[in-house]
């Protein structure tokens, strides 16, 4: 808390900055009123002045703490003319506050670029903005700038964006520079997220055929390794081992990418046969070593690969060839991808009379739902839902 020290008749603010170094300055109050009204007492208007002097030195602190200073209380203390009101410091900029934390995480992998493009749409928001204090910015601001952020990109992005702002924020917060972080709690409402959100329509068996027909390369295999196991990600089919498989149990043990669930899938006869005849030509620990090499160049993860899938998927037309349609700089994702695979295994189980809990387990999708009533089908059920995939593919 500041202090106050009388220095010629006036009173002189003595502040901390937040590593300890003392501050004086002059509050301008005097510590002997220089005129007295008519009646008044002096001990008591010296008194007042002294208090007067207090509340100006704690505004004067905050400033130099936080840029927080409250000038309209400053002149009703002390006047127009109050020397406070001329000592202010103003505090770090939001430009130069964002900036050089983001300087400080150019050492850590990925972190420049992933931030980088929230602290530039959050500074480029800002405008002129941008070289007001840090302790200005508003949770109105930081809602505006995911309100404007919405109309431009997907809610993931800007999910992505608020979580890198709100850790910037959240370092100031920790070195005092700030007295809360404005985007605590900010993010797309749900009925924003949900709204945006791109269904990708089921393959149809006859385009399930095309691709195992006609795809070149490891495609017509992975695509039927993921049917067979319920319509697993493209990550976690890329990805997979050989020490994840028992062929004498007759399990493949998975554990998903995006989820982290684990998961062990029965060797239903066409899956176990499939696999047989890779292990055959096995060259490495992958089962598709030449996807596990894209996977890996893409940075651990899927989208190299999707891309290459999806341009696949136009060449044969089972989808529409890309268009230059733009909205904002979101991404236009197309009707189909891999992941529409997963679509198709669950529209084969239901319509197969599987019942949704005992789909929703195979496939790995989260239900709140499930855990509630502690669903837990045994194996044979397992295998016998999975042997209608098979079924249908082999029609």
């Amino acid at each position: 808390m500041a202090g106050i020290i009388k220095r010629k008749n006036k009173w002189v603010a003595i502040c901390r900055t937040l590593d300890g170094k003392e501050i004086r300055r002059t509050t301008g109050i005097d510590v002997i009123p220089k005129a007295l009204m008519p009646g008044a007492n002096k001990r008591a208007a010296m008194a007042q002045h002294e208090a007067r002097a207090r509340l100006v030195a704690e505004e004067m602190e905050k400033d130099i703490r936080f840029g927080v200073f409250d000038v309209e209380k400053v002149k009703a203390i002390a006047g127009e003319s109050a020397a406070a009101l001329k000592a202010r410091r103003g505090g770090i900029s939001v430009n130069k506050y964002l900036t050089s934390w983001l300087d400080a995480r150019k050492n850590k992998r990925g972190a420049l670029e992933r931030d980088g493009v929230a602290v530039r749409r959050f500074l480029d928001f800002l405008g002129d903005g941008r070289d007001m204090i840090l302790s200005a910015v508003s949770k109105g601001m930081a809602m505006d700038f995911v309100q404007r952020e919405m109309e431009r990109v997907s809610p993931g992005t800007v999910i992505r964006y608020v979580a890198t702002l709100s850790g910037a924020f959240n370092a100031a917060l920790d070195r005092e520079l700030i007295p809360r972080n404005p985007f605590r709690g900010v993010k797309p409402t749900k009925t924003e997220h949900e709204s945006e959100k791109q269904e990708r329509a089921a393959f149809t068996m006859d385009e399930v055929k095309t691709i195992l027909n006609r795809f070149p390369g490891e495609w017509p295999d992975m695509v039927h390794v993921c049917l067979y196991t319920g319509g697993q990600r493209l990550g976690d089919i890329a990805t997979m081992k050989w020490e994840q498989i028992n062929m004498d149990g007759g399990l493949i043990s998975m554990r998903t990418e995006k989820t982290k669930r684990r998961m062990n899938k029965p060797l239903i006869a066409p899956l176990k046969k499939i696999l047989e005849r890779r292990m055959e030509g096995r060259i490495n620990e992958f089962v598709f070593p030449l996807a596990a090499m894209k996977h890996a160049q893409g940075g651990g993860k899927s989208g190299k690969l999707s891309l290459e899938f999806t341009n696949l998927l136009r060449q044969h037309g089972i989808i529409a060839p890309r268009t230059e349609e733009k909205n904002g700089d979101r991404r236009q994702l197309a009707e189909k991808s891999f992941h529409s695979l997963r679509a198709t295994a669950v529209t084969v189980l239901r319509l197969a009379g599987v019942p949704a809990d005992l789909c929703r387990f195979i496939v790995g999708h989260d239900s709140e739902e499930i855990e509630r009533v502690y669903f837990r089908p045994d194996s044979g059920d397992v295998q016998a839902a999975m042997d209608k995939i098979a079924d249908e593919l082999n029609s």
